[in-house]
C-alpha cells in the first residue's frame, strides 16, 4: 500500500468517476486504475462497485474510507512539519569554526540572519582539531578549519582562503627582518592553541620546521587564543605567531610592529563535512555564506 494509492482512491471516491478523477490529478485513467486495483489486491476485497453510471463505494469501500483519509491528512502534516527546514525557514544550524575566525568572520551570523531569520544559529568556536573531531564523530555537521588536519572520517573541501601567520613584537628590532624558525627558539616566545599543541595546524608548522633544523620548539608562554597571544606581545613578555588579518582585525598593528618568518609561514582555510551529500539545508545555507565571506576576505587581503 502506497500514499499514490491511497490519495488514487480518496480522489476516485470523491469524483466518483476515475475519468474525472484522473482528469483533476492529471494523470492517464490507465495508470490511476491499475493502482486502485494493485490497492484492492493488497486489501483483498473491492472498493469500488463499477458501473457505467459511475464508482460507489463498496461495504468494504466505505469501512476503509475514514482510515484512508486520516493516512491522507498525517501524511500532509508530516510532509508540512518538515517543510519549513526543508525551504531553509525553520530549524538550527550548528557550525563549528577556528578560534579567531570571528575577529575576521564578524559579518557571517549577522548575514545569515538577515537572508534566513527564522533559522536559529549554533556558532562554536574552537580549534580546528577540535572542530575536526566534532564534525567527524557527528556532533557537528560541518565546520571551517585551518588546515592541514586529521583527515580521516571527514571531506575537506577546496581552499577557500590563505593569510599569513607572521611573528608580532613590541620592540621595532626585533622585527627588522624576517624571522627564522633558529631566532623564534632563542627568542621569548607566546603560542597560542595551549590545549591542542600537539594538532593545532600552525603550531604543527613550526614544529615541522624545528625538527627540521634538529631541534623542539618550546614556546615559554602557552596561551589559548590568537588574541590573548598578541596581548602578552603587547606587553613586551614575548614575540607572537599570529595570524595578520586577525592582529588587524583586532588593533594590534598600530601598536606592535610585526615581520614575516623565513620562509612565510602561510594559513590555509577550507570547508569540511563528514557527509556533504547528507547535509540538512540549514547547514547547506550557512556553508554557502561562508564560501562568499571567505571569497570577499581573499579580496581584501590579496
Amino acid at each position: 500500500m502506497t500514499i499514490v494509492q491511497i490519495n488514487y482512491f480518496l480522489a476516485a471516491e470523491a469524483a466518483g468517476s476515475l475519468s474525472h478523477a484522473a482528469g483533476e490529478l492529471g494523470v492517464a485513467q490507465p495508470s490511476m486504475s491499475e493502482q486502485i486495483r494493485k490497492l484492492e489486491q493488497h486489501l483483498g476485497v473491492a472498493l469500488f462497485t463499477r458501473a457505467r453510471q459511475g464508482l460507489t463505494l463498496t461495504e468494504a469501500g466505505r469501512q476503509f474510507l475514514p482510515h484512508a483519509r486520516r493516512v491522507h491528512d498525517e501524511y500532509t502534516q508530516a510532509m508540512e512539519s518538515v517543510s519549513g527546514i526543508r525551504d531553509r525557514e525553520s530549524g538550527t544550524v550548528a557550525f563549528g569554526v577556528f578560534n579567531s575566525a570571528p575577529y575576521v568572520l564578524s559579518g557571517l551570523i549577522p548575514a545569515f540572519r538577515a537572508r534566513y531569520p527564522k533559522i536559529a544559529v549554533r556558532m562554536i568556536g574552537a580549534n580546528s582539531a577540535q572542530i575536526a573531531d566534532a564534525v567527524r564523530s557527528g556532533q557537528l555537521e560541518a565546520g571551517l578549519v585551518a588546515l592541514p588536519i586529521d583527515a580521516r572520517g571527514v571531506t575537506i573541501g577546496d581552499v577557500l582562503w590563505s593569510c599569513e601567520a607572521a611573528y608580532f613584537h613590541l620592540d621595532p628590532e626585533a622585527t627588522a627582518r624576517p624571522v627564522s624558525i633558529a631566532d623564534l627558539a632563542a627568542r621569548p616566545l607566546v603560542l597560542p592553541d595551549a590545549g591542542y599543541a600537539d594538532t593545532d595546524p600552525t603550531r604543527q608548522q613550526l614544529s615541522i620546521r624545528a625538527q627540521r633544523q634538529g631541534f623542539p620548539l618550546v614556546p615559554d608562554i602557552e596561551v589559548e587564543t590568537g588574541a590573548a597571544a598578541l596581548s602578552v606581545a603587547a606587553s613586551g613578555l614575548a614575540g607572537a605567531i599570529a595570524s595578520v588579518p586577525v592582529a588587524e582585525a583586532l588593533g594590534y598593528t598600530k601598536h606592535l610592529t610585526w615581520a614575516s618568518l623565513d620562509p612565510p609561514l602561510i594559513e590555509t582555510f577550507a570547508v569540511i563535512t563528514r557527509d556533504p551529500n547528507s547535509l540538512s539545508p540549514a547547514t547547506e545555507a550557512m556553508i554557502e555564506l561562508v564560501n562568499q565571506h571567505m571569497r570577499m576576505l581573499h579580496q581584501e587581503h590579496e
